[in-house]
C-alpha cells in the first residue's frame, strides 16, 4: 500500500500539468483569435484586478475597467489588419506569457502577454506591454 502512495502522487502531478497545460492552450487561441479581431472586450475577460498596460514607454496599472478602456481605445487608434502569435510558454510556478505581433493599418507592435493560471481553471493577465516596431 505504502508502495502506491508515490505512484499516486506522481500520477497527480502528471495529470495537473497536462489539464494546466491544455488548458492553457484554449486560453491561447481565444486571446490568439480574440486580438485578430480587435476585440477588447473578448481580452478584457481575462483581466486580473488590476492589469500593467505598458504603450511603448507609457506605462500605467490599471483597474480591470480601465484597463478594458485603454485597450478600447488602443484598437480604436490602431485597428487590427493582423495578429501573428510566435511565441508561448509556462513557467513552473504556473505563470505564462505569450508574444505575438499586431498589425495594424498605421504601424506594428511587438506584443507581450503575461498571465497567470489560478487553481489551474482561470487564466489571468495580470501584463500586456505593445513596443512600435
Amino acid at each position: 500500500m505504502l508502495r502506491l502512495i508515490p505512484i499516486f502522487i506522481l500520477f497527480l502531478t502528471f495529470f495537473s500539468f497536462v489539464a494546466s497545460e491544455s488548458m492553457a492552450q484554449k486560453e491561447n487561441s481565444v486571446l490568439k483569435t480574440a486580438f485578430q479581431e480587435g476585440s477588447f472586450k473578448d481580452i478584457s475577460r481575462f483581466f486580473d484586478d488590476r492589469v500593467e498596460i505598458s504603450l511603448d514607454n507609457d506605462k500605467g496599472d490599471y483597474s480591470r475597467s480601465q484597463a478594458e478602456i485603454v485597450l478600447r481605445d488602443f484598437f480604436r487608434n490602431n485597428p487590427v489588419e493582423n495578429f501573428e502569435l510566435q511565441q508561448e510558454g509556462q513557467t513552473a510556478n504556473h505563470l505564462s506569457y505569450l508574444i505575438g505581433t499586431y498589425h495594424s493599418l498605421k504601424m506594428s507592435y511587438r506584443v507581450l502577454i503575461r498571465g497567470k493560471i489560478m487553481d489551474n481553471t482561470d487564466f489571468l493577465i495580470y501584463s500586456l506591454g505593445f513596443i512600435r516596431q
